[in-house]
């Protein structure tokens, strides 16, 4: 694959069926988290959800990975919402390369180009942490003694009228 080649997109129920199996595939290669998993097993549904931004890596047509993210709307007390990304992953043969990058830009550019979200936010795991460090970005450790060292991460988006 040459790196050139690949693009992001927005995914489709076709891809939620091919991305399974990808996952299923490559289960050994990441850590298991159950949450993750179950969030993964709703994604034909999800993809048809206009609250989820599912988007997908692809080159020469072969799916490399994709991002999910969710607007929660606004609290009954602000006009503004908080946007979540649930989920960003790379088939392991495709990490290093550009793809995750990619992903990430999409949800967020989607984030910003979405008037009342201001506030883009997830966890990531330790093993993680370092691809968003080289993004320009860090996070808060969320509990010291959890051995599976979550990151809680935010960006906050310009502000819009």
């Amino acid at each position: 694959m040459a790196d050139g080649d690949m693009h992001t997109r927005r995914a489709t129920p076709a891809d939620a069926v091919a991305l399974q199996s990808l996952l299923a595939a490559h289960r050994h290669a990441d850590e298991e988290d159950e949450k993750v998993d179950r969030y993964r097993e709703r994604l034909g549904a999800l993809v048809m959800n206009d609250a989820h931004h599912i988007v997908v890596a692809e080159a020469d047509g072969q799916l490399l990975g994709y991002a999910a993210a969710q607007d929660y709307g606004p609290a009954p007390q602000r006009d503004w919402s908080i946007a979540r990304m649930h989920d960003l992953w790379v088939t392991p043969d495709a990490r290093g390369r550009g793809a995750g990058t990619a992903l990430f830009q999409a949800v967020r550019d989607w984030a910003e180009q979405q008037t009342r979200i201001r506030v883009l936010e997830w966890q990531s795991l330790e093993v993680a942490a370092e691809f968003y460090r080289k993004l320009g970005l860090s996070g808060e450790r969320v509990d010291e003694a959890d051995p599976r060292a979550l990151y809680e991460i935010e960006v906050h988006l310009p502000k819009r009228q």
